[in-house]
């Protein structure tokens, strides 16, 4: 007497037919949510290292860092981000854009969200950036750790921003009798 297998029914054919189908809708699936990350980045004229797409994520860092104030300074930002990038050797270019697009998958890969960094509100990413700022993954911490100084090293000149980025400002008021920058005269 021999002993009745729980995937008779399942011939092999079937099975093969089957396991096909599955796949494809798992990997038709997974490239459509991983395009929809990638979605079209308005046009950005002049870029030298960067994508669309990355210079989009770097304006979201910008506003999400400096905050609602440098919102009118994020395209500078994120161009001079552009250019100092263009004269760094190709290993620092791949790694920078490299975080880049980690940090726009981020929400994705770290949250469960079915939306990239760009697409969040404002709110949802400086929780979003916080969380990596003060993760337990050492890699997330240091990517996020050198946007963030890269950023207050160029929105130090907006005032709008110096609360945000914990900036007293210049110093002023020095007094009569203090000696000048180039000595006694």
């Amino acid at each position: 007497m021999g002993t009745a297998s729980p995937f008779e029914f399942l011939a092999r054919r079937r099975f093969l037919k089957w396991s096909l189908g599955v796949s494809g809708l798992v990997l038709g699936g997974g490239s459509a949510a991983y395009l929809s990350y990638f979605r079209l980045a308005p046009r950005v004229r002049g870029l030298r290292a960067l994508s669309d797409a990355q210079h989009q994520t770097l304006r979201g860092l910008v506003t999400t860092i400096c905050g609602p104030a440098a919102e009118r300074e994020r395209t500078h930002v994120a161009d001079a981000f552009d250019a100092f990038l263009a004269d760094e050797p190709p290993h620092i270019r791949s790694d920078l854009t490299a975080a880049l697009t980690w940090i726009e998958l981020g929400p994705g890969l770290y949250d469960r969200r079915w939306r990239s960094f760009s697409e969040l509100t404002q709110r949802e990413r400086e929780v979003h950036f916080e969380s990596w700022m003060h993760s337990d993954d050492p890699t997330r911490r240091k990517v996020a750790t050198a946007f963030r100084k890269f950023v207050n090293l160029v929105c130090y000149d907006m005032v709008g921003t110096w609360g945000r980025i914990h900036y007293p400002g210049p110093v002023t008021g020095l007094r009569e009798d203090d000696e000048p920058a180039g000595g006694r005269r």
